[in-house]
């Protein structure tokens, strides 16, 4: 005799979640983390709120901000991160962050936020820092929902024709690049251009800043 189990949309997201409980339970257990260390109720509460992430504009704020609570980190290969990457991040591979002396490098008393290409790996990862101890957030959608939010203008997106918050986000983007996105209004003062601090300054990982092409 057979079964045909059906699950909805709410069941499926309840089953996720049950499930990523799961799966973070059994990891602190293989790597020897203590249940104060890390709640597993919280976490997964994290993820049903979407406090474990932050989004694309919301981050190029901080970057113009300088805020200096976070540090940045880009876990694509490479050859990704010299082609283009956001600015003031530091590139440590995924293959590569979790050795011990990478790990170091991460400041435990500032929330690490990594992304990679997507939503996938970046979440993954920042579930192991958080097992590892470190406060962490990914970027939601990764670089691609940068490159998409952040640094593609609205008129090039298939929008509305006059789309609200785009003036917003264009601003975002001309203080990203320091440069300006069309022709400026008479008597407009150009926006001011973000400078990225020099490896070592505090607030800034210590790593060294490689700047790829196509970074503002």
């Amino acid at each position: 005799m057979s079964f045909e189990i059906k699950l909805g949309g709410k069941a499926l997201a309840a089953t996720a979640v049950l499930g990523a409980g799961a799966v973070l339970a059994l990891a602190s257990m293989a790597a020897n983390t203590s249940p104060a260390a890390i709640s597993t109720e919280a976490t997964v509460d994290a993820m049903i709120t979407q406090r474990d992430h932050v989004g694309a504009t919301e981050l190029a704020r901080w970057i113009i901000e300088k805020r200096s609570d976070y540090q940045l980190i880009d876990i694509r290969e490479p050859w990704a991160f010299d082609d283009y990457h956001i600015p003031t991040a530091v590139n440590i591979p995924l293959a590569e962050l979790f050795k011990p002396a990478n790990l170091a490098k991460l400041d435990r008393t500032k929330t690490t936020v990594v992304y990679g290409l997507g939503a996938g790996h970046s979440a993954q990862t920042q579930l192991l820092l958080q097992l590892k101890g470190y406060r962490s957030l990914s970027l939601k959608e990764g670089i691609t929902a940068w490159w998409d939010e952040v640094m593609t203008p609205a008129s090039l997106r298939g929008a509305e024709p006059s789309p609200s918050g785009y003036q917003q986000a264009r601003q975002l983007r001309e203080r990203l690049t320091g440069s300006g996105g069309g022709t400026a209004k008479p008597g407009a003062a150009a926006p001011p251009a973000v400078s990225t601090p020099a490896p070592g300054t505090p607030g800034q990982p210590k790593s060294r800043l490689k700047l790829g092409r196509g970074c503002g």
